[in-house]
C-alpha cells in the first residue's frame, strides 16, 4: 500500500502544481472542462504489465456535491471552478475512482472507446470492471471545450493553449506511472498535437498498417511498446476493429 500511496502522492503534487500554475484566458477557462486527474490502484503499482490508454479528451466531465466526495461543497463544472476549489485535486481524483471507467453510465459504457478499453483489460487477464486495474486511462488533452471536442470546438489558438497547458502534466504522469505500454487512441486529427507533445517522435511500422494511420511510436519518454491508432469509434465504423486485437496480442505476448 505504501508504494501506491507514493505514486498517488507524486501525482497529486503534480496536479496541485498544475492547478496553481496553469493560465488560461478567463473566457476559455469558463468553457473548458475540469481536468482529468488520475487515481492509481494497488493493482497498477503491483502489476508487471501496466497499460496506459490515452484518448483524445473528456466529453463532459463535471462534478457536483454528492456521495462520491462528501467534502465537495460546490460544483466543479469548468476549469475556472477547479482552480477556485481548495480541495479540487482530491475531488477530481475521487471522481476518477467513482467514474469506474464508465461503469455507471450504460450508454457511455457501451461506446466503442470503453469497449476497446475493456478489451485491453481482458487481454491482460483482468476482470473488465472495477477500479483495481493495471490499465489506466488518460487523455492527450487534459480538458475538453464546450462539453465536446477540442478539435471541433476550439480555435487553433485555443487548442494550442490547451495543449501547452496540459502537455507537461501528461509527460509527468507518464514518468510517474511508468507504464510498460501505451496505446494512443487519438486519430489523425490529433497527430499535430501528439507530435508537439512528443517532439521528434518516430513512427515505426506495425503489422500491415500505413504508419500515418496505425504505428508504433519511438520517443525517449515513451515505453518500447507504444502504439498510435484511430479512435475506437472510427475503428468500429470502418470495420477496422481488428487492429485493437492485434495491439492487445503484443501486450499479451510481451
Amino acid at each position: 500500500m505504501a508504494v501506491n500511496q507514493n505514486v498517488q502522492t507524486t501525482l497529486n503534487a503534480l496536479y496541485e502544481k498544475f492547478k496553481s500554475d496553469a493560465v488560461l484566458p478567463a473566457d476559455l477557462a469558463e468553457r473548458t472542462s475540469p481536468p482529468l486527474l488520475l487515481s492509481v490502484s494497488d493493482a497498477w503499482v503491483n502489476a508487471e504489465k501496466r497499460v496506459l490508454v490515452v484518448g483524445q479528451e473528456t466529453l463532459g466531465w463535471e462534478w457536483y456535491p454528492g456521495d462520491y466526495y462528501p467534502e465537495l461543497k460546490a460544483p466543479i463544472e469548468n476549469f475556472s471552478d477547479f482552480q477556485k476549489t481548495h480541495n479540487g485535486v482530491e475531488a477530481l481524483t475521487a471522481g476518477y475512482r467513482d467514474f469506474e471507467f464508465a461503469r455507471k453510465q450504460p450508454e457511455n459504457y457501451n461506446s466503442p472507446f470503453w469497449r476497446a478499453y475493456r478489451s485491453v483489460r481482458s487481454a491482460l487477464g483482468e476482470e473488465v470492471e472495477g477500479p483495481e486495474t493495471a490499465v489506466l486511462w488518460t487523455n492527450l488533452f487534459k480538458m475538453s471545450v464546450d462539453n465536446g471536442s477540442v478539435y471541433e470546438n476550439a480555435s487553433a489558438e485555443e487548442a494550442a493553449l490547451l495543449r501547452e497547458a496540459g502537455s507537461a502534466l501528461l509527460l509527468a504522469e507518464i514518468e510517474a506511472l511508468a507504464p510498460t505500454s501505451i496505446i494512443f487512441f487519438t486519430g489523425p486529427n490529433y497527430n499535430a498535437h501528439l507530435y508537439a507533445i512528443f517532439p521528434g517522435v518516430e513512427l515505426m511500422g506495425f503489422e500491415q498498417y500505413e504508419m500515418e494511420k496505425t504505428s508504433m511510436l519511438s520517443h525517449p519518454t515513451l515505453p518500447v511498446l507504444s502504439f498510435r491508432t484511430y479512435h475506437p469509434a472510427y475503428l468500429s465504423r470502418s470495420g477496422q476493429w481488428g487492429v485493437i486485437a492485434e495491439i492487445n496480442a503484443w501486450h499479451h505476448n510481451a
